[in-house]
């Protein structure tokens, strides 16, 4: 048998006097804990046949004493020194109570034992994680915590896991938690379950040279975040993975370096944005920038069946950029001084595909090309006809429609005068709906607009229909007012003298081309029927003194007109 143990408390420390020595611990929960499993290890054990017992009869005594020095008093008291007595004889490796008699033991010794288990068997648990599958939404081998704990449990108790007292699952799972520590896994606690997780490792060559190959395809083309991460995961595992969101920073960190070199090794910006990794903006070199517009000016447009227009390729090369990819071509089009020095060309700002057909005279190759078209990409063709009444055609040298109100801005008809009387009278008679090719227009008569008459020497008649809004003459300042432009100056003739009539705002004529340019960004002028028509192309401007206020104190704020 062995000697009682005691247990005595002096200050802020706790005495155990085991086998007549004594033992000090702090007086705190680990210390009465370490107190507990000494006394407990210090009780003598029975071996039968090669099986190891502890005599519960001795160790509920060791936990009371360091408990309850003195003694205990209540239920709960007792029950508390029964639960805690469990969880301790099973962390040291003894299962539940069993009942011990003779022949197994003396009579004199006959009671309530425990049995001494084995520890968990660590090649057991590293066999068991060893065929953890893949997960898939994440790149880790995982396993369920329950499939090692019940195996433990089975060839520690022989019982399944759901058969296990509370204590023996405790002590099952703080064997199995460290035996997969030390192998290198995880736990993960983030499911019901729980489960073990170990990262997969990284082919860093693979991973590199699928991002190498993606990011060439693209060619400078804004990449998709999804898909710089699905091909970092396909080349450095393997597979994708399913995540919870389309993060580079959900990558392991040796991929996000990976990424990040990538990035910088093919022009791009480290920082998504918008769901996509975009190339680095292309700087001009300083003599680009400071003769932008000479530059510019100088190139040779080139003819296409939509009107004049630069070649993209050469408007590039005129601003001394280095090989670029299509779609920095296209930003650099929309740059801020780059699209205002185009503009003041009379150029648009969005890129228009031409194949080789459109081109005039048609190219000999396959290529299709970008170009910046001409904002007014007037015709000139002297055999263009209208004919409103039936079997009459008339010559129609100039014609601009304002397609957003359906009605003319500016029409000439020249012919026999039988002819243009009749296709007159069609065109400004009842209210009728007209199509001019494919543009919608009505006139309520002449009510809109002027008429302006004349005969020819060859006796032909020549009749010109304007709108009194695009003439200075007859507008009202009150009202939206028209810009007639054949597509030769920068800014129409008429605007200056216009806007200055329509409002009681002080301008000067030198700032014409800063309201032009500044008028048009709020849309205080706008192109109207996409830039086109015959011999002239027409521009709507709002006279609205507010806006054109705020445009006024804007310019003198920056210093970019004076009085």
């Amino acid at each position: 048998m062995t000697q009682p143990i005691t247990c005595t408390y002096e200050a802020n420390r706790l005495v155990l006097s085991i086998n007549g020595k004594l033992h000090t611990y702090s007086n705190d929960k680990e210390g009465k804990r370490q107190a507990i499993l000494d006394g407990l290890n210090a009780i003598e054990t029975i071996t039968v046949g090669e099986e190891v017992y502890l005599p519960s009869s001795e160790s509920l005594p060791v936990v009371e004493a360091v408990l309850y020095p003195d003694g205990i008093q209540t239920k709960a008291a007792y029950q508390t020194v029964c639960q805690v007595t469990e969880k301790a004889c099973a962390h040291l490796g003894y299962g539940s109570e069993v009942e011990l008699g003779p022949p197994a033991v003396p009579f004199v010794r006959r009671g309530a034992y425990r049995r001494q288990y084995p520890p968990v068997d660590a090649q057991l648990v590293r066999d068991e994680l060893a065929l953890a599958g893949t997960g898939s939404s994440f790149p880790r081998q995982e396993i369920a915590c329950t499939i090692l704990w019940n195996k433990a449990g089975l060839a520690v108790y022989g019982r399944h896991w759901s058969k296990l007292t509370a204590a023996e699952e405790s002590l099952i799972q703080t064997q199995v938690d460290a035996i997969a520590e030390q192998a290198g896994w995880n736990k993960d606690d983030s499911t019901a379950t729980g489960s073990y997780t170990k990262p997969l490792p990284v082919d860093e060559t693979t991973a590199r040279s699928r991002l190498d190959e993606l990011l060439r395809r693209e060619n400078g083309r804004p990449v998709l975040v999804s898909s710089v991460i699905y091909q970092a995961q396909l080349g450095g595992y393997g597979r994708g993975f399913y995540e919870r969101s389309s993060c580079a920073n959900e990558l392991a960190p040796v991929l996000q370096t990976i990424v990040a070199e990538a990035l910088q090794a093919h022009g791009y910006r480290p920082t998504p944005q918008d769901g996509e990794y975009r190339p680095r903006p292309v700087t001009l070199a300083a003599e680009a920038e400071t003769n932008l517009q000479e530059k510019l000016a100088a190139l040779s447009p080139v003819m296409t069946e939509l009107g004049q227009a630069l070649l993209l390729r050469d408007v590039v090369d005129a601003l001394g950029v280095a090989s670029i990819s299509e779609w920095q071509a296209e930003q650099l089009v929309a740059d801020g001084r780059i699209s205002q020095a185009l503009r003041q060309l009379g150029y648009q700002i969005e890129l228009t595909w031409c194949q080789p057909y459109h081109f005039r005279p048609k190219r000999d190759d396959h290529d299709a090309r970008r170009v910046i078209l001409k904002e007014v990409r007037v015709k000139n063709d002297p055999t263009r006809k209208l004919s409103l009444a039936q079997g009459l055609a008339v010559l129609t040298p100039t014609l601009a429609i304002d397609d957003v109100d359906e009605t003319l801005v500016y029409l000439e008809m020249i012919g026999a005068k039988q002819s243009v009387k009749a296709n007159w009278a069609a065109l400004v008679g009842g209210g009728k709906v007209h199509w001019l090719g494919r543009k919608r227009i009505r006139l309520d008569g002449m009510k809109e607009h002027v008429k302006i008459q004349a005969t020819l020497p060859c006796g032909w008649a020549n009749h010109i229909l304007i709108h009194k809004q695009a003439s200075l003459k007859e507008m009202n300042p009150e009202q939206p007012f028209y810009l007639l432009d054949d597509g030769t100056r920068p800014i129409p003739p008429l605007f200056y003298p216009m806007l200055n009539k329509c409002l009681a705002l002080p301008l000067l004529p030198e700032w014409a081309g800063y309201l032009w340019e500044n008028g048009r960004l709020p849309s205080l002028i706008t192109l109207l029927d996409e830039g086109e028509g015959q011999g002239y192309a027409a521009w709507r401007v709002l006279p609205a003194p507010d806006e054109w206020q705020e445009v006024v104190e804007a310019g003198l704020a920056v210093k970019q007109i004076f009085f």
